[in-house]
């Protein structure tokens, strides 16, 4: 055999040894491509359970302490269930402002939303647009409702007339027990209400219906509406032209259907020098608070309503729809109703029991 012939023999045998010990390439990338699907696999699993979830709060006026108390209390409860985040938008109570920060959250491809709107009249839009991008939308506080006043979400909302006519029982007893009106003809009833928010005008009516069924004594003309949107300055505004408009009228009751009217109304009398005889009721407590470390002041009373219980009960009916698939709010749902409200309560405080009632809510 020439020495050409044995080199070519040599050369077949190191090829064929060379195939025989490699692994088959098909094989070997099935089996790392199979790997890396199955981790995606997991990761989109590990995500749809909740590591990944964001929901937003679109609050009507996040300068107002309730606010305030009811989205942080909403987003610690939403991130200790799971929630990457909750984004908190302020609306500042204007409707482009709102529109503009739906519009982006729904851009922002969020999970769920909670909303309070500085206007009822953009319920439908709200409902619309989140329909339309397949979000999840409760209401709180503020209900989202038709023309006709019929929720068109589900709701967290304060039982309002309930609560309304234990504010009306608190101020009855306390005018009648302490003896309060000495001359029916100088003594006015000031009713404060947010005629442009249909959750808290119950609670204006409530109170004004214990007045009048209590038949108290006053003059109707002593009896007067106060119609303002919801802060302390627009209460302030309203109460000081009421009260310069009266000058006949002395002594001072008013009620408002949060706390914030309450302090209004309270700073009117005090700057008209009527606030010793005045007696002023509130609901919320989270400004009442405030009023009773003072030595005096007017402000004597609030329906108390927890913003941490507000705020855990909407995050947690989202994230358990969300997560779970619950429906929101189903054992409130009543019949002939499409969309159930969550009824929050209130319990009437008073600067001598506030601390003992609301506990770390009165620092």
């Amino acid at each position: 055999m020439s020495k050409f012939t044995k080199l070519i023999a040599i050369l077949g045998v190191l090829m064929l040894l060379t195939v025989g010990c490699s692994k088959p390439a098909d094989e070997s990338t099935e089996t790392k491509g199979d790997a890396k699907s199955q981790v995606q696999e997991n990761d989109k699993s590990d995500n749809q359970g909740g590591r990944d979830i964001v929901i937003a709060g679109i609050y009507k006026d996040l300068s107002q302490v309730w606010f305030q108390g009811t989205s942080s209390n909403a987003k610690a409860k939403a991130v200790e269930m799971g929630a990457k985040d909750m984004l908190l938008i302020d609306a500042k109570m204007d409707a482009d402002t709102y529109l503009n920060a739906l519009d982006n959250i729904i851009a922002q491809e969020v999970d769920g939303l909670i909303v309070c709107v500085p206007d009822q009249k953009l319920s439908s839009i709200t409902v619309e647009k989140c329909e339309a991008a397949g979000i999840p939308v409760i209401a709180d506080d503020d209900g989202l409702i038709d023309e006709e006043g019929v929720h068109i979400a589900p709701a967290l909302e304060l039982d309002a007339y309930k609560v309304g006519r234990q504010q009306g029982e608190w101020m009855v007893n306390h005018v009648k027990d302490n003896d309060l009106i000495k001359d029916a003809d100088k003594t006015g009833y000031l009713v404060m209400e947010m005629t442009t928010v249909s959750s808290t005008l119950p609670r204006s009516k409530g109170a004004a219906d214990v007045w009048d069924e209590s038949e108290m004594g006053l003059p109707e003309k002593n009896v007067i509406h106060g119609d303002y949107l919801g802060s302390t300055e627009e209460a302030f505004t309203i109460a000081s032209a009421i009260i310069t408009a009266n000058p006949q009228i002395e002594t001072w009751f008013a009620t408002a259907p949060n706390d914030e009217g309450a302090a209004g109304v309270t700073r009117a009398l005090e700057q008209a020098g009527l606030d010793e005889n005045a007696v002023v009721s509130g609901l919320g407590g989270y400004l009442a608070k405030d009023e009773w470390k003072k030595d005096y002041s007017a402000f004597k009373s609030s329906g108390y309503f927890c913003s941490k219980e507000d705020g855990e009960t909407v995050a947690e009916a989202m994230m358990n729809h969300i997560q779970n698939g619950e429906d929101i709010f189903a054992e409130y749902k009543k019949d002939g109703e499409k969309y159930p409200v969550y009824p929050l309560g209130a319990i009437m405080v008073t600067k001598d029991d506030y601390k003992e009632v609301m506990g770390a809510d009165a620092e």
